[in-house]
């Protein structure tokens, strides 16, 4: 028994997100792998996309918001245009036990209010990017507590990985060596890749290649960098090499992307105004 001067140690966990952003989907929707060390949150506008689970098309309603773990593997499918607001972010100190791959949280209350609020910053021109990213933490938080209790196990996290993962997502660009980065914490480099992926659920490959592609994407949507700048920034050299993985995990080309980033918003925004009119 603890005394009242002494706590018992705990960690919690931190979250930590990597895209906050929405698209109007296509046809580059259709057989993406829904891979990567992040958890995934979608709300879709209307009917017509969904994944396949257990070999069944399930459709991702307008009426719920969507929590998929990290590499849930899920096959995407599509044959509509709904609009898509998502956000990807990661949970450390956590792992989970018993976390369905799709898990649907009915949009209502408080849930439904803070996601409004972050669609509202989303569509308007110019908004607070401070306010969008308190808005998405929130949102994130509130749709990770609505999981069952027994969803999540806590891990002891080793602050040694801790640490590398925050240079990592810090020094994008930095060539990776693990034999290196095992070495900086005292590990060879099989014992620094078990450890590494017991804490992180992906190999520190994995991991900075999702970092870097998910930075890319961020940067295309402002719409202020080349693409060669964004290659140098994220650290990727070859540009056809850069092209091809990004379409691998976005589902569609650098270029695509940013056309399609820069116009859904003043798209949608246009939609909704007729709507209302």
């Amino acid at each position: 028994m603890t005394s009242p001067s002494e706590s018992p140690s705990f960690s919690f966990p931190e979250l930590h997100l990597e895209t906050v952003t929405c698209t109007r989907l296509g046809e580059a929707w259709n057989g993406i792998r829904l891979n990567g060390y992040y958890w995934r949150l979608y709300r879709h506008d209307s009917g017509g996309a969904g994944v396949y689970l257990q070999g069944r098309k399930v459709e991702l309603r307008p009426d719920c918001l969507y929590l998929l773990p990290p590499n849930c593997n899920l096959r995407t499918w599509n044959t509509g245009r709904p609009f898509q607001v998502y956000l990807h972010f990661e949970l450390t100190g956590v792992v989970g036990s018993k976390v369905r791959l799709l898990n649907e949280l009915p949009l209502e209350g408080g849930l439904r209010e803070l996601y409004l609020a972050l669609e509202r910053n989303l569509m308007q021109a110019g908004s607070d990017f401070v306010r969008r990213s308190f808005l998405a933490f929130a949102l994130a938080s509130a749709a990770a507590a609505r999981l069952p209790g027994d969803a999540f196990c806590e891990i002891t996290s080793d602050p040694r990985i801790v640490e590398l993962c925050t240079m990592m997502r810090e020094k994008l660009a930095r060539p990776l060596n693990v034999a290196e980065l095992g070495r900086s914490i005292g590990l060879s480099e099989n014992a620094f890749l078990r450890l590494f992926r017991d804490q992180t659920g992906v190999t520190p490959y994995q991991y900075l290649l999702h970092l870097r592609y998910s930075r890319a994407a961020h940067l295309l949507e402002s719409g202020r960098m080349t693409i060669d700048d964004i290659c140098e920034a994220v650290g990727v050299r070859d540009r056809f090499h850069f092209s091809r993985t990004f379409k691998k995990l976005h589902g569609t080309s650098p270029g695509e992307y940013r056309k399609n980033a820069i116009g859904v918003m003043r798209r949608f925004q246009k939609e909704k105004d007729a709507e209302k009119g």
